[in-house]
């Protein structure tokens, strides 16, 4: 994306705005829905029988995924974990230990070992900034999600969200891959 983008502006914008939205939330606040956003997702039929889940990991203001991560290991699924490679680049790779996270660029947890694949996806848990009932999301601009989602094969696509992160409407251009679901501290939103 550069300034010759009509919604560059648009969208810087949102996402400041959204950053705030998000950041208003105050950290009991936030570990509360955490929670009952992941109570949702463990109860979900897709969830429970996904073999192969790709999960971000959180930081900052965003729902907490650590005891999502803790869990899938717990239960032997396989899990995958982004890993930024430069400013074009973000792949999966396995995770086999929580112990494996160590800080990277910004402080965010990122896996010091395993190995890249590009294998089928059952259930992948997607951050963003905004989100609309339709599926659309924004992030952080970079495009990574849009990026790896257009090239890899992913069965359901879900979003984790607090409630204020849902907007009536988000600009949308071609390269945006919407999700399927969102899972928010009030309900489950099916795309």
């Amino acid at each position: 994306m550069n300034d010759q983008n009509p919604l560059f502006d648009q969208k810087k914008q949102l996402r400041q705005y959204l950053k705030q939205k998000r950041a208003s939330l105050t950290e009991s606040e936030r570990q509360s829905c955490s929670e009952c956003i992941t109570y949702r997702l463990f109860n979900m039929h897709e969830f429970q029988q996904a073999k192969i889940v790709f999960v971000y990991i959180s930081w900052s203001t965003e729902v907490a995924t650590h005891q999502i991560i803790k869990r899938l290991l717990s239960i032997g699924k396989k899990v995958l974990v982004p890993k930024i490679i430069d400013k074009e680049t973000m792949v999966a790779q396995s995770l086999e230990d929580w112990e494996d996270l160590k800080p990277g660029t910004l402080g965010i947890l990122t896996p010091s070992k395993g190995h890249i694949t590009d294998e089928t996806v059952d259930l992948a848990i997607t951050p963003g900034l905004g989100f609309t009932e339709r599926g659309h999301r924004i992030g952080f601009g970079a495009g990574y999600y849009d990026r790896w989602f257009s090239a890899h094969d992913v069965h359901l696509k879900v979003a984790l969200a607090f409630e204020n992160q849902i907007v009536d409407e988000l600009p949308v251009e071609e390269t945006d891959i919407p999700v399927d679901m969102i899972l928010t501290e009030k309900r489950t939103i099916k795309i």
